[in-house]
């Protein structure tokens, strides 16, 4: 009896045989390596405490309803594994966008993107982010929370 398969990114279960993981689409193509999650502390699931710190809750795509605790700041957004946030998503740049503090402000700036970061329906290159605002890159759609 085989061992059952675990996603190196999310950590689900994977059904056996399967070429890409269900929950979050990581592509499991030879063998697969273990690395460092993000390094946001990972994905937290809903109920958990967040003790004050900001969030994005995803709301729509890949991932929908996991969460993300940005702390440490700043927090790097893309598809590179190096990032802190990890979207795997081709319409998600490598180095996507950057969230951190500008004095008691949090800020969320565009990192020269194919795609374009939005917040709440508008292409920004820089943009101020509050509890509730909606935020996009590429499929994932997410909205901040403290």
């Amino acid at each position: 009896m085989s061992q059952p398969i675990t996603c190196p990114v999310c950590n689900q279960p994977v059904k056996s045989g399967a070429n890409e993981c269900g929950h979050c689409g990581f592509k499991l193509v030879g063998a697969t390596q273990e690395f460092s999650g993000p390094g946001t502390g990972g994905i937290l699931r809903k109920g958990k405490s967040y003790s004050g710190k900001p969030y994005l809750t995803v709301t729509k795509g890949p991932l929908e309803g996991e969460v993300f605790v940005l702390d440490p700041l700043p927090v790097v957004i893309g598809r590179d594994l190096d990032c802190d946030l990890f979207l795997n998503n081709m319409t998600v740049s490598r180095r996507h966008a950057v969230i951190e503090r500008d004095a008691d402000k949090l800020i969320i700036k565009d990192e020269h993107s194919l795609n374009g970061t939005w917040v709440d329906g508008k292409v920004v290159e820089e943009a101020e982010l509050v509890p509730g605002t909606l935020v996009q890159i590429g499929t994932f759609s997410m909205r901040v929370g403290v």
